[in-house]
């Protein structure tokens, strides 16, 4: 927690908060509350967020490989 506190420059408090709601959210799972290393992501994306992959050149891959 301590390392979060300092990397992130939140306050415990906030950061355990934020914890808490991704747990609710069902993006971590966080059985034992007094350490942190025991955190399991299970997702890592925001599940809103639309993923645009960049378009490429189709004919590419007919030419050259």
């Amino acid at each position: 927690m301590k390392e979060l506190e300092i990397k992130t420059g939140r306050r415990v408090e906030d950061i355990r908060a934020g914890l808490l709601e991704l747990e609710r959210d069902n993006y971590i799972v966080w059985e034992d509350k007094l350490d942190t290393s025991h955190i399991v992501i299970l997702e890592g994306w925001d599940r809103d967020q639309k993923i645009i992959m960049p378009t490429g050149n189709r004919e590419r891959y007919f030419t050259q490989y």
